[in-house]
């Protein structure tokens, strides 16, 4: 019976694991199909914002209801319809007559990945353990670097953007069909209870959470780094082959090797955190991720791919690194709202920077997009470290207030 349920709990881990990887794949595919679909629906390259909005939208919403989408169905029932749901979105992506039905059919798509993303993130947090989680994260930088790949070799082989898509709808179904064989076992339904941690006793009210500066510089964090995250995952592989005359080949590897760095990094990094120290490595990872912004100025193909790499590797760590430092930056009161509302600063981040630098590629031209890059990590790195002092400026004066006596 033992070996039963243990075997029983590595299955539904692994089709954890799995979803997170086709969320990867996903994400990945659309830097590489851009150019394609620009082709086949007559865009202009700033167009691409607004798939970028309505997904965020879809994926803030599936987000915020996945609670109580698992508290209703369970999550077995819950990650099945949401997979069912991801696949009917992108068989309109498929289908899609026009730009704009497609651009309707990403609220679809975004409210299945945001479902997903949350529901896992619940579940692994409430059944497993911390290096559980990064693993799961890792996947997604795993399935980040197949889509590309994917996608470079269907474009290259000559045919059309859509079967990209297709080979996702296949990924959803039979992930879907999967779940069906757990909806049973795996039952649970949420953290409703959860007195003995930290983060959830006594909870301050969110009002009480918005009233902190730190959190409102957690939220631009998040936001800039997402942004440059998907900046860079996004518009690579039109940069290359529109403005620098790499091959459709060797733009989808670079895109791919951004991802795979960023993989790698978060289970390098994301093991080795503890003996670094949180603030040393969230400074390092920053000025690293300036120092490849700056080299993409450069207009060399092997500095590029040698750039690409660097910055992947650079903001590997960030996201988990912030999220689980929210406790000592904020308050084990104020953690759980923090980290809700850091997470929905992160989707919007995701849609308003690339769309931003969509516009400025379409006006200024596509090497705007270096600069661009620039800023906003010399942006991420100010922030962090206005934030590291605010920090050491409130813990001295706790400090100062005990040894003083006072209230």
């Amino acid at each position: 019976m033992v070996i039963v349920t243990m075997a029983r709990n590595r299955y539904t881990l692994i089709l954890g694991f799995a979803c997170f990887i086709a969320l990867g794949m996903m994400n990945g595919l659309l830097g590489v199909a851009w150019p394609s679909i620009r082709q086949t629906f007559g865009l202009s390259l700033d167009a691409l914002v607004a798939l970028l909005v309505t997904s965020t939208i879809g994926f803030a919403v599936g987000s915020v209801l996945a609670a109580k989408l698992l508290a209703w169905l369970g999550a077995g029932w819950a990650l099945l319809v949401a997979n069912l749901l991801g696949a009917a979105g992108l068989v309109g992506y498929v289908l899609a007559p026009g730009w704009w039905v497609l651009v309707a059919f990403g609220l679809l798509t975004g409210w299945a990945n945001g479902t997903i993303d949350t529901a896992l993130n619940i579940y692994v947090a409430a059944t497993r353990t911390v290096r559980t989680m990064n693993w799961m994260h890792a996947c997604f930088g795993v399935g980040a670097t197949i889509g590309p790949l994917l996608m470079t070799f269907i474009v290259g082989a000559g045919l059309s953007w859509r079967w990209g898509y297709v080979v996702g709808v296949v990924i959803h179904l039979a992930l879907g069909v999967l779940y069906l064989t757990v909806v049973r076992s795996m039952t649970f339904r949420g953290l409703s209870h959860h007195t003995g941690s930290d983060l959830s006793a006594r909870p301050a009210s969110m009002g009480a959470t918005l009233r902190l500066p730190m959190v409102w510089l957690s939220v631009l964090l998040f936001l800039l780094y997402t942004g440059v995250e998907s900046t860079a995952g996004q518009w690579t592989y039109t940069w290359f082959t529109e403005s620098r005359a790499a091959s459709a080949y060797l733009a989808g590897t670079m895109t791919s090797v951004f991802w795979a760095m960023l993989t790698v990094g978060r289970v390098v990094f994301g093991a080795g955190a503890a003996r670094i120290g949180v603030e040393r490595l969230l400074r390092l990872s920053m000025i690293g991720a300036v120092v490849a912004a700056a080299l993409l100025l450069v207009r060399s193909l092997p500095i590029g791919f040698a750039a690409l790499g660097l910055m992947g590797l650079s903001l590997a760590a960030i996201f988990p690194t912030l999220t689980s430092d929210a406790p000592n930056r904020v308050g084990a009161r104020h953690a759980a709202n923090t980290i809700g509302i850091q997470t929905g600063a992160a989707s919007v981040g995701f849609a308003v920077l690339p769309g931003l630098a969509g516009v400025l590629a379409e006006r200024v031209g596509l090497e705007s997009l270096g600069p661009f890059l620039v800023l906003s990590t010399l942006l991420m790195l100010g922030v962090n470290q206005l934030a590291v002092a605010l920090l050491r400026r409130e813990r001295a004066a706790a400090a100062l207030d005990t040894a003083t006596g006072s209230p």
